[in-house]
Protein backbone atom coordinates (compact mmCIF):
# COMPACT_ATOMS: atom_id res chain seq x y z
CA UNK A 1 0.00 0.00 0.00
CA UNK A 2 1.22 3.57 -0.72
CA UNK A 3 2.00 5.61 1.94
CA UNK A 4 -0.06 8.85 2.05
CA UNK A 5 2.47 11.86 1.41
CA UNK A 6 1.69 14.39 4.27
CA UNK A 7 -0.10 17.45 3.44
CA UNK A 8 2.34 20.12 3.06
CA UNK A 9 2.75 23.89 3.93
CA UNK A 10 3.21 26.77 1.59
CA UNK A 11 6.26 28.26 1.77
CA UNK A 12 4.42 32.11 2.12
CA UNK A 13 3.05 30.45 5.37
CA UNK A 14 6.81 29.34 6.34
CA UNK A 15 8.22 33.04 5.60
CA UNK A 16 5.13 34.14 7.16
CA UNK A 17 6.11 32.03 11.01
CA UNK A 18 10.20 33.20 10.20
CA UNK A 19 8.94 36.72 10.07
CA UNK A 20 6.97 36.30 13.24
CA UNK A 21 9.81 34.74 14.97
CA UNK A 22 12.29 37.12 14.09
CA UNK A 23 10.01 39.95 15.54
CA UNK A 24 8.92 37.88 18.74
CA UNK A 25 12.88 37.06 19.28
CA UNK A 26 13.83 40.40 18.68
CA UNK A 27 11.46 41.69 20.81
CA UNK A 28 12.14 39.02 24.01
CA UNK A 29 16.21 40.06 23.28
CA UNK A 30 15.30 43.55 23.46
CA UNK A 31 13.43 43.31 26.11
CA UNK A 32 16.13 41.23 28.20
CA UNK A 33 19.00 43.40 27.25
CA UNK A 34 16.77 46.67 28.66
CA UNK A 35 16.16 45.11 31.97
CA UNK A 36 20.03 44.14 32.10
CA UNK A 37 21.36 47.60 31.51
CA UNK A 38 18.41 49.04 33.54
CA UNK A 39 19.99 46.27 35.94
CA UNK A 40 23.31 47.20 35.37
CA UNK A 41 23.63 50.74 34.83
CA UNK A 42 21.32 51.21 37.64
CA UNK A 43 24.01 49.22 40.34
CA UNK A 44 21.93 46.46 40.67
CA UNK A 45 18.86 47.86 41.85
CA UNK A 46 15.73 48.34 40.15
CA UNK A 47 13.16 50.28 43.04
CA UNK A 48 9.59 51.85 42.23
CA UNK A 49 8.76 55.18 44.47
CA UNK A 50 5.24 54.45 44.90
CA UNK A 51 3.44 55.15 48.48
CA UNK A 52 2.80 51.17 48.69
CA UNK A 53 6.31 50.74 48.50
CA UNK A 54 8.35 53.60 50.36
CA UNK A 55 5.69 53.29 53.53
CA UNK A 56 5.65 50.06 54.29
CA UNK A 57 1.88 48.27 55.58
CA UNK A 58 3.37 48.80 59.55
CA UNK A 59 3.94 52.34 58.87
CA UNK A 60 8.01 51.37 58.81
CA UNK A 61 9.61 53.75 56.40
CA UNK A 62 12.20 51.97 53.46
CA UNK A 63 13.67 52.25 49.89
CA UNK A 64 14.08 55.97 50.20
CA UNK A 65 16.89 56.43 47.79
CA UNK A 66 14.88 56.53 44.27
CA UNK A 67 12.20 59.08 46.23
CA UNK A 68 15.20 61.08 47.37
CA UNK A 69 16.42 60.63 43.80
CA UNK A 70 13.50 61.79 42.42
CA UNK A 71 13.50 65.08 44.66
CA UNK A 72 10.71 63.48 46.99
CA UNK A 73 10.08 63.10 50.89
CA UNK A 74 7.91 61.58 53.18
CA UNK A 75 6.51 63.66 56.45
CA UNK A 76 4.48 61.76 59.35
CA UNK A 77 1.19 63.81 60.98
CA UNK A 78 -0.32 63.27 64.15
CA UNK A 79 -4.37 63.70 64.76
CA UNK A 80 -3.98 67.59 64.38
CA UNK A 81 -2.23 67.51 61.57
CA UNK A 82 1.00 68.68 62.34
CA UNK A 83 4.32 67.08 61.02
CA UNK A 84 5.92 65.44 64.06
CA UNK A 85 8.89 63.81 61.50
CA UNK A 86 10.09 64.02 58.10
CA UNK A 87 12.23 61.10 56.59
CA UNK A 88 14.67 62.90 53.40
CA UNK A 89 14.90 66.49 52.40
CA UNK A 90 11.80 68.66 53.43
CA UNK A 91 11.43 71.12 50.16
CA UNK A 92 8.17 73.16 51.75
CA UNK A 93 8.38 75.11 55.33
CA UNK A 94 4.77 73.73 55.93
CA UNK A 95 4.60 72.08 58.97
CA UNK A 96 0.41 71.85 59.99
CA UNK A 97 -2.14 71.23 57.36
CA UNK A 98 -5.78 71.75 57.53
CA UNK A 99 -8.41 69.95 55.54
CA UNK A 100 -8.49 72.35 52.18
CA UNK A 101 -4.80 72.15 52.55
CA UNK A 102 -4.19 68.56 52.83
CA UNK A 103 -6.94 68.06 49.70
CA UNK A 104 -5.20 69.83 47.67
CA UNK A 105 -2.00 68.51 48.06
CA UNK A 106 -3.23 64.92 47.27
CA UNK A 107 -5.25 66.22 44.41
CA UNK A 108 -8.47 65.93 45.26
CA UNK A 109 -9.91 69.39 45.08
CA UNK A 110 -11.32 72.17 47.33
CA UNK A 111 -12.70 70.66 50.40
CA UNK A 112 -14.74 72.68 53.02
CA UNK A 113 -16.79 72.13 56.23
CA UNK A 114 -20.47 73.28 56.20
CA UNK A 115 -23.56 72.20 58.61
CA UNK A 116 -24.80 69.72 56.37
CA UNK A 117 -21.22 68.50 55.91
CA UNK A 118 -18.01 68.32 53.63
CA UNK A 119 -18.60 69.86 50.34
CA UNK A 120 -15.63 69.50 47.33
CA UNK A 121 -15.09 71.23 45.06
CA UNK A 122 -12.24 71.75 41.99
CA UNK A 123 -9.34 73.82 42.63
CA UNK A 124 -8.56 76.86 40.93
CA UNK A 125 -6.89 76.26 37.54
CA UNK A 126 -4.64 79.13 38.20
CA UNK A 127 -3.28 77.36 41.19
CA UNK A 128 0.15 76.25 40.62
CA UNK A 129 1.03 73.37 42.51
CA UNK A 130 5.09 72.07 42.86
CA UNK A 131 4.63 69.05 44.41
CA UNK A 132 1.67 66.47 44.99
CA UNK A 133 1.09 64.17 47.68
CA UNK A 134 0.02 60.63 48.74
CA UNK A 135 -1.43 59.80 51.79
CA UNK A 136 -0.78 56.25 53.54
CA UNK A 137 -3.23 55.45 56.92
CA UNK A 138 -1.29 52.74 57.80
CA UNK A 139 0.05 50.54 61.21
CA UNK A 140 -1.07 50.07 64.07
CA UNK A 141 -2.19 52.15 66.17
CA UNK A 142 -2.70 54.21 62.51
CA UNK A 143 -0.40 56.58 61.30
CA UNK A 144 -0.60 59.22 58.72
CA UNK A 145 1.61 59.71 56.42
CA UNK A 146 2.69 61.88 53.31
CA UNK A 147 4.63 61.25 50.80
CA UNK A 148 5.59 63.97 48.44
CA UNK A 149 6.51 64.26 45.19
CA UNK A 150 7.76 67.24 42.40
CA UNK A 151 4.57 67.80 40.54
CA UNK A 152 5.70 68.15 37.10
CA UNK A 153 7.61 64.80 37.58
CA UNK A 154 4.79 62.15 39.36
CA UNK A 155 1.36 62.58 39.90
CA UNK A 156 1.13 58.73 40.97
CA UNK A 157 3.11 56.19 38.55
CA UNK A 158 5.94 54.08 39.60
CA UNK A 159 9.04 55.75 38.77
CA UNK A 160 12.44 54.15 37.88
CA UNK A 161 15.79 55.34 38.65
CA UNK A 162 18.80 54.82 37.09
CA UNK A 163 22.14 55.35 38.18
CA UNK A 164 24.81 55.17 35.94
CA UNK A 165 28.53 56.09 36.92
CA UNK A 166 30.23 55.49 33.77
CA UNK A 167 28.76 56.10 29.97
CA UNK A 168 31.34 53.24 28.27
CA UNK A 169 28.27 50.54 29.90
CA UNK A 170 26.09 52.00 27.32
CA UNK A 171 28.21 51.61 24.39
CA UNK A 172 28.92 47.73 26.01
CA UNK A 173 25.31 46.86 26.15
CA UNK A 174 25.00 48.33 22.34
CA UNK A 175 27.29 46.40 20.97
CA UNK A 176 25.81 43.00 22.64
CA UNK A 177 22.38 43.79 21.36
CA UNK A 178 23.88 44.68 17.81
CA UNK A 179 25.98 41.42 17.92
CA UNK A 180 23.20 39.11 19.18
CA UNK A 181 20.66 40.61 16.82
CA UNK A 182 23.00 39.84 14.10
CA UNK A 183 23.26 36.40 15.32
CA UNK A 184 19.67 36.49 14.78
CA UNK A 185 19.68 37.13 11.17
CA UNK A 186 22.32 34.84 10.72
CA UNK A 187 20.24 32.10 11.92
CA UNK A 188 17.09 32.60 10.46
CA UNK A 189 18.75 32.90 6.83
CA UNK A 190 20.27 30.00 7.61
CA UNK A 191 16.90 28.30 8.61
CA UNK A 192 15.58 29.63 5.50
CA UNK A 193 17.96 29.24 3.26
CA UNK A 194 17.99 25.16 4.00
CA UNK A 195 14.22 24.98 3.17
CA UNK A 196 15.04 27.35 0.08
CA UNK A 197 18.73 26.99 -1.22
CA UNK A 198 18.12 22.09 -0.90
CA UNK A 199 15.31 22.23 -3.53
CA UNK A 200 17.00 24.33 -6.00
CA UNK A 201 19.92 22.53 -5.79
CA UNK A 202 18.07 19.51 -6.86
CA UNK A 203 16.24 21.05 -9.38
CA UNK A 204 19.58 22.34 -11.12
CA UNK A 205 20.99 19.08 -10.85
CA UNK A 206 17.87 17.43 -12.47
CA UNK A 207 18.36 20.07 -15.54
CA UNK A 208 21.92 19.80 -16.22
CA UNK A 209 21.64 15.95 -16.30
CA UNK A 210 18.58 16.60 -18.84
CA UNK A 211 20.82 19.04 -20.77
CA UNK A 212 23.12 16.08 -21.11
CA UNK A 213 21.46 13.88 -22.73
CA UNK A 214 19.93 12.08 -19.69
CA UNK A 215 16.23 11.06 -19.98
CA UNK A 216 15.59 8.69 -16.63
CA UNK A 217 16.09 11.51 -14.11
CA UNK A 218 13.82 11.86 -11.15
CA UNK A 219 14.26 14.56 -8.48
CA UNK A 220 13.02 13.79 -5.47
CA UNK A 221 12.66 16.11 -1.62
CA UNK A 222 10.66 16.61 0.98
CA UNK A 223 10.26 20.54 1.48
CA UNK A 224 7.38 23.32 1.25
CA UNK A 225 4.27 22.45 -1.26
CA UNK A 226 5.29 25.53 -3.59
CA UNK A 227 8.62 23.42 -4.24
CA UNK A 228 6.50 19.86 -4.01
CA UNK A 229 4.82 21.29 -7.06
CA UNK A 230 7.84 22.02 -8.58
CA UNK A 231 9.56 18.59 -8.58
CA UNK A 232 6.55 16.93 -9.86
CA UNK A 233 6.19 19.18 -12.67
CA UNK A 234 9.92 18.84 -13.45
CA UNK A 235 9.64 14.81 -13.14
CA UNK A 236 6.34 14.70 -15.04
CA UNK A 237 8.27 17.07 -17.98
CA UNK A 238 11.27 14.72 -17.80
CA UNK A 239 8.98 11.76 -17.89
CA UNK A 240 6.83 13.44 -20.66
CA UNK A 241 10.41 14.50 -22.58
CA UNK A 242 11.57 10.62 -21.96
CA UNK A 243 8.27 9.19 -23.73
CA UNK A 244 8.76 11.76 -26.86
CA UNK A 245 11.92 10.59 -27.18
CA UNK A 246 11.47 6.85 -27.36
CA UNK A 247 8.38 7.35 -29.74
CA UNK A 248 10.83 9.44 -32.14
CA UNK A 249 13.56 6.85 -31.97
CA UNK A 250 10.72 3.85 -33.03
CA UNK A 251 8.47 5.84 -35.82
CA UNK A 252 12.70 6.49 -36.74
CA UNK A 253 13.34 2.93 -36.46
CA UNK A 254 9.95 2.19 -38.31
CA UNK A 255 10.92 4.35 -41.52
CA UNK A 256 14.36 3.17 -41.70
CA UNK A 257 12.23 -0.74 -41.82
CA UNK A 258 9.46 0.74 -44.02
CA UNK A 259 12.51 2.16 -46.29
CA UNK A 260 14.17 -1.74 -46.15
CA UNK A 261 11.05 -3.33 -46.75
CA UNK A 262 9.93 -0.75 -49.93
CA UNK A 263 13.59 -1.60 -51.51
CA UNK A 264 13.35 -5.44 -50.98
CA UNK A 265 9.64 -5.17 -52.37
CA UNK A 266 10.32 -2.33 -55.43
CA UNK A 267 13.31 -4.57 -56.11
CA UNK A 268 11.28 -7.84 -56.91
CA UNK A 269 9.15 -6.69 -59.25
CA UNK A 270 11.10 -4.27 -60.88
CA UNK A 271 14.05 -7.48 -61.28
CA UNK A 272 10.71 -9.27 -62.78
CA UNK A 273 9.95 -6.40 -65.26
CA UNK A 274 13.84 -5.87 -66.14
CA UNK A 275 13.74 -9.98 -66.59
CA UNK A 276 10.71 -10.03 -69.12
CA UNK A 277 11.86 -7.24 -71.20
CA UNK A 278 15.34 -9.07 -71.63
CA UNK A 279 13.80 -11.96 -72.76
CA UNK A 280 11.61 -10.05 -75.01
CA UNK A 281 14.04 -8.00 -76.65
CA UNK A 282 16.62 -11.29 -77.38
CA UNK A 283 13.59 -13.28 -78.87
CA UNK A 284 13.66 -15.62 -76.22
CA UNK A 285 10.14 -15.71 -75.42
CA UNK A 286 7.98 -18.37 -77.56
CA UNK A 287 5.06 -16.33 -79.59
CA UNK A 288 2.08 -17.85 -77.69
CA UNK A 289 3.74 -16.55 -74.51
CA UNK A 290 4.56 -12.96 -75.36
CA UNK A 291 1.30 -11.82 -73.91
CA UNK A 292 1.90 -13.63 -70.70
CA UNK A 293 5.23 -11.56 -70.55
CA UNK A 294 3.61 -8.59 -70.96
CA UNK A 295 1.08 -9.49 -68.76
CA UNK A 296 3.30 -10.16 -66.28
CA UNK A 297 4.98 -6.69 -66.47
CA UNK A 298 1.87 -5.31 -66.24
CA UNK A 299 1.07 -6.51 -63.05
CA UNK A 300 4.57 -6.18 -61.66
CA UNK A 301 4.32 -2.68 -63.14
CA UNK A 302 1.06 -1.97 -61.05
CA UNK A 303 2.20 -3.60 -57.78
CA UNK A 304 4.60 -0.87 -57.78
CA UNK A 305 2.61 2.20 -58.58
CA UNK A 306 0.17 0.44 -55.80
CA UNK A 307 3.24 0.16 -53.32
CA UNK A 308 4.12 3.75 -53.65
CA UNK A 309 0.40 5.32 -53.67
CA UNK A 310 -0.12 3.32 -49.86
CA UNK A 311 3.48 4.72 -48.98
CA UNK A 312 2.65 8.16 -49.62
CA UNK A 313 -0.64 8.28 -48.10
CA UNK A 314 0.75 6.59 -44.89
CA UNK A 315 3.11 9.19 -45.07
CA UNK A 316 0.58 11.38 -45.33
CA UNK A 317 -1.39 10.08 -42.56
CA UNK A 318 1.67 10.71 -40.08
CA UNK A 319 1.87 14.20 -40.96
CA UNK A 320 0.21 16.76 -38.45
CA UNK A 321 -0.03 19.29 -40.59
CA UNK A 322 -1.89 17.15 -43.34
CA UNK A 323 -6.17 17.96 -42.98
CA UNK A 324 -8.75 15.83 -44.22
CA UNK A 325 -11.14 17.08 -46.22
CA UNK A 326 -14.16 16.81 -44.14
CA UNK A 327 -17.75 17.24 -45.27
CA UNK A 328 -21.22 15.76 -43.93
CA UNK A 329 -21.99 12.67 -44.75
CA UNK A 330 -24.32 10.01 -43.93
CA UNK A 331 -21.96 7.28 -43.33
CA UNK A 332 -25.15 4.13 -43.73
CA UNK A 333 -25.19 5.17 -47.46
CA UNK A 334 -21.20 5.32 -47.64
CA UNK A 335 -20.74 1.96 -46.70
CA UNK A 336 -23.95 1.09 -48.86
CA UNK A 337 -21.75 1.79 -52.08
CA UNK A 338 -18.69 0.45 -51.06
CA UNK A 339 -20.87 -2.97 -50.14
CA UNK A 340 -22.30 -2.75 -53.79
CA UNK A 341 -19.26 -2.62 -55.13
CA UNK A 342 -18.19 -6.10 -53.30
CA UNK A 343 -21.33 -7.83 -53.68
CA UNK A 344 -20.39 -9.75 -57.19
CA UNK A 345 -16.56 -10.59 -56.05
CA UNK A 346 -17.98 -11.76 -53.10
CA UNK A 347 -20.75 -14.00 -53.94
CA UNK A 348 -18.65 -15.03 -57.24
CA UNK A 349 -16.20 -16.87 -54.78
CA UNK A 350 -19.18 -19.02 -53.21
CA UNK A 351 -18.99 -16.50 -50.11
CA UNK A 352 -22.52 -15.17 -48.35
CA UNK A 353 -22.32 -11.85 -47.93
CA UNK A 354 -24.39 -10.28 -44.66
CA UNK A 355 -25.42 -6.70 -45.12
CA UNK A 356 -27.15 -4.93 -41.95
CA UNK A 357 -26.88 -1.64 -42.12
CA UNK A 358 -29.03 1.12 -39.96
CA UNK A 359 -32.20 2.24 -42.15
CA UNK A 360 -31.73 5.72 -40.60
CA UNK A 361 -29.03 7.71 -41.52
CA UNK A 362 -26.03 8.07 -39.79
CA UNK A 363 -24.31 12.03 -40.71
CA UNK A 364 -20.73 12.74 -39.65
CA UNK A 365 -17.71 14.78 -40.52
CA UNK A 366 -16.30 12.52 -42.93
CA UNK A 367 -13.10 12.59 -45.47
CA UNK A 368 -15.57 10.13 -48.04
CA UNK A 369 -12.43 9.11 -50.17
CA UNK A 370 -10.15 8.16 -47.57
CA UNK A 371 -12.68 6.36 -44.88
CA UNK A 372 -13.93 4.68 -48.09
CA UNK A 373 -10.20 3.53 -48.35
CA UNK A 374 -10.52 2.17 -44.96
CA UNK A 375 -13.31 0.55 -45.44
CA UNK A 376 -12.16 -1.09 -48.81
CA UNK A 377 -9.14 -2.56 -47.51
CA UNK A 378 -11.43 -4.14 -44.52
CA UNK A 379 -13.74 -5.82 -46.75
CA UNK A 380 -10.89 -6.30 -49.81
CA UNK A 381 -9.04 -8.25 -46.90
CA UNK A 382 -11.95 -10.21 -45.63
CA UNK A 383 -12.59 -11.60 -49.11
CA UNK A 384 -9.23 -12.33 -49.98
CA UNK A 385 -7.92 -13.99 -46.98
CA UNK A 386 -10.70 -15.79 -45.80
CA UNK A 387 -10.15 -19.40 -47.44
CA UNK A 388 -11.49 -21.54 -44.75
CA UNK A 389 -14.46 -20.08 -44.06
CA UNK A 390 -17.60 -18.99 -46.41
CA UNK A 391 -19.23 -15.73 -44.58
CA UNK A 392 -18.56 -12.12 -44.35
CA UNK A 393 -20.91 -9.47 -42.73
CA UNK A 394 -20.70 -5.77 -42.66
CA UNK A 395 -22.87 -4.04 -39.60
CA UNK A 396 -23.20 -0.24 -39.35
CA UNK A 397 -25.13 1.01 -36.13
CA UNK A 398 -25.41 3.69 -33.55
CA UNK A 399 -23.78 3.07 -30.13
CA UNK A 400 -24.66 5.26 -27.72
CA UNK A 401 -24.07 8.45 -30.17
CA UNK A 402 -20.63 6.95 -31.35
CA UNK A 403 -21.00 5.22 -34.91
CA UNK A 404 -19.83 1.79 -35.26
CA UNK A 405 -18.65 -0.27 -38.89
CA UNK A 406 -18.22 -3.78 -37.95
CA UNK A 407 -16.55 -6.12 -40.69
CA UNK A 408 -16.29 -9.47 -40.27
CA UNK A 409 -14.85 -13.22 -41.32
CA UNK A 410 -16.03 -16.87 -40.27
CA UNK A 411 -12.32 -17.87 -41.76
CA UNK A 412 -9.25 -18.92 -39.53
CA UNK A 413 -8.51 -16.71 -37.03
CA UNK A 414 -5.54 -14.70 -37.20
CA UNK A 415 -2.16 -15.66 -35.32
CA UNK A 416 -1.70 -14.22 -31.49
CA UNK A 417 1.57 -13.27 -32.66
CA UNK A 418 0.46 -11.31 -35.78
CA UNK A 419 -2.20 -9.51 -34.52
CA UNK A 420 -0.08 -8.24 -32.17
CA UNK A 421 1.44 -6.23 -34.84
CA UNK A 422 -1.09 -6.05 -37.88
CA UNK A 423 -1.82 -2.29 -37.98
CA UNK A 424 2.15 -1.50 -38.28
CA UNK A 425 3.72 -0.94 -41.46
CA UNK A 426 4.78 -3.19 -43.72
CA UNK A 427 3.28 -6.15 -41.20
CA UNK A 428 2.18 -9.34 -43.44
CA UNK A 429 0.98 -12.78 -42.15
CA UNK A 430 2.71 -16.01 -44.33
CA UNK A 431 0.01 -15.43 -46.93
CA UNK A 432 0.56 -12.28 -48.11
CA UNK A 433 4.50 -12.97 -48.44
CA UNK A 434 4.46 -13.73 -52.56
CA UNK A 435 4.85 -11.42 -55.34
CA UNK A 436 0.82 -11.34 -55.72
CA UNK A 437 -0.03 -10.87 -51.90
CA UNK A 438 -0.70 -7.36 -49.81
CA UNK A 439 1.63 -4.53 -49.65
CA UNK A 440 1.61 -4.79 -45.72
CA UNK A 441 0.51 -1.36 -45.31
CA UNK A 442 -3.06 -1.90 -46.04
CA UNK A 443 -4.42 -2.04 -42.10
CA UNK A 444 -1.65 0.47 -41.14
CA UNK A 445 -3.00 2.66 -43.69
CA UNK A 446 -6.53 2.17 -42.43
CA UNK A 447 -6.06 2.81 -38.74
CA UNK A 448 -4.14 5.94 -39.57
CA UNK A 449 -7.06 7.21 -41.50
CA UNK A 450 -9.95 5.95 -38.61
CA UNK A 451 -7.48 8.08 -36.21
CA UNK A 452 -7.07 11.41 -38.32
CA UNK A 453 -10.94 11.09 -37.84
CA UNK A 454 -10.61 10.81 -33.99
CA UNK A 455 -11.62 7.42 -33.99
CA UNK A 456 -10.56 3.84 -33.21
CA UNK A 457 -9.74 0.71 -35.54
CA UNK A 458 -9.32 -2.38 -33.40
CA UNK A 459 -9.60 -5.95 -34.05
CA UNK A 460 -10.94 -8.86 -31.85
CA UNK A 461 -11.81 -12.86 -32.60
CA UNK A 462 -15.35 -13.22 -31.26
CA UNK A 463 -17.97 -16.41 -31.92
CA UNK A 464 -15.68 -17.92 -34.24
CA UNK A 465 -14.94 -14.48 -36.47
CA UNK A 466 -12.31 -12.23 -37.27
CA UNK A 467 -14.57 -8.91 -36.55
CA UNK A 468 -12.80 -5.27 -37.12
CA UNK A 469 -14.39 -2.39 -35.87
CA UNK A 470 -14.53 1.29 -36.36
CA UNK A 471 -15.91 3.98 -34.07
CA UNK A 472 -16.49 7.28 -35.09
Amino acid sequence: MKKKRVKKKSIFSRLVKSYVLFLIVTIVLYLTLTLAIVMYLGNGSLSNASPQTVVKYDGTITDTEVLEHSGGWVEELDESGNVVDVVGEKKTDKYTYNIEELAYLVDMGYVASSGNGVIISQHEATDKKIYSACARYVGDPKRVFLVFYPTDMVTYRVTYMLTNETGNRYLVFLLVFAALFVVEIVGISLYLKRHIEMPLKFLMQGMDEVSEGKRDVVIDYITDKEFEDIRDRFNSMAEKLKESEDKRHQVEQSRNLMLLELAHDIKNPIASIKGSICALEEGLVPEEKVNDYYKTIEMKAERIRTLTEDINTSLKMESDEYKLNLEKADVCELVRRICAEFYEDITAAGKEFDIDISEESLFAEVDTQLLGRAINNLLGNANKYNETGNNIAVKVFDDSGRITIEVSDDGEAIAEDFAARMFESFARGDKTRKTDGGTGLGLAISRKIVEKHGGTLKYKRSDGKNCFTIVL
